[in-house]
């Protein structure tokens, strides 16, 4: 038997690209400019397409950029151990730099706007993800609270990757990714070493 082919295939691989495409478009300019800022025709230009396309293979806007998102986090999880709040700060921090924007995880985090559902969903897999990780290890460590510390760490990490290209802080734009890396890290060491009186 052979392998199908003519136009029902290559409409299937067109559809699979059209989509791979608006959800890399969405990705980029959902993670430079947030939600709110982004029409589906600036998605769907930066795509090759046209932007009426994301009713068809996101359902809607909000769909999409939930899309991104979860793209996102499936990034992350395949990153270095977010309990080594070193080499984790120093990779999320180097895409960052790649791409000269947050990313839409961290947009996701800090839009107040007309996606809760994104920003729930990011919140979500920033808990699992990276907060209790790292909360068992400073729970192993004897650090004391171990998840809100670990949230704090992670806050502080999230807020690094927002400000680091925003020209804000001229200091932290000049900091090598390993050497906020392992700030992080000494701060999470001298929480671990707390003891309670």
């Amino acid at each position: 038997m052979g392998v199908p082919s003519g136009p029902s295939r290559g409409r299937k691989r067109d559809a699979d690209a059209t989509r791979a495409a608006l959800l890399e478009a969405a990705r980029e300019l959902f993670g430079r400019h947030g939600y709110e800022a982004v029409t589906l025709r600036e998605i769907g230009e930066r795509a090759g397409a046209d932007g009426s396309l994301v009713a068809r293979y996101f359902g809607s806007k909000t769909a999409l950029y939930r899309s991104a998102v979860a793209e996102e986090s499936r990034e992350v999880a395949a990153s270095p151990e977010p309990a080594d709040l070193a080499s984790f700060t120093a990779y999320a921090l180097d895409r960052a730099d790649r791409r000269g924007a947050p990313g839409p995880l961290v947009q996701a985090l800090l839009s107040q706007g007309h996606a809760p559902e994104a920003r729930a969903s990011a919140a979500e897999e920033m808990r699992a993800r990276l907060v209790a990780p790292l909360a068992a290890r400073l729970a192993e460590e004897g650090a004391e609270d171990p998840k809100a510390r670990a949230e704090v760490l992670v806050s502080c990490l999230t807020g690094v990757i927002a400000l680091r290209s925003s020209g804000l802080f001229p200091h932290l734009a000049t900091l090598s990714p390993e050497t906020i890396g392992a700030m992080l890290e000494s701060a999470a060491l001298s929480q671990g070493a707390e003891t309670v009186e």
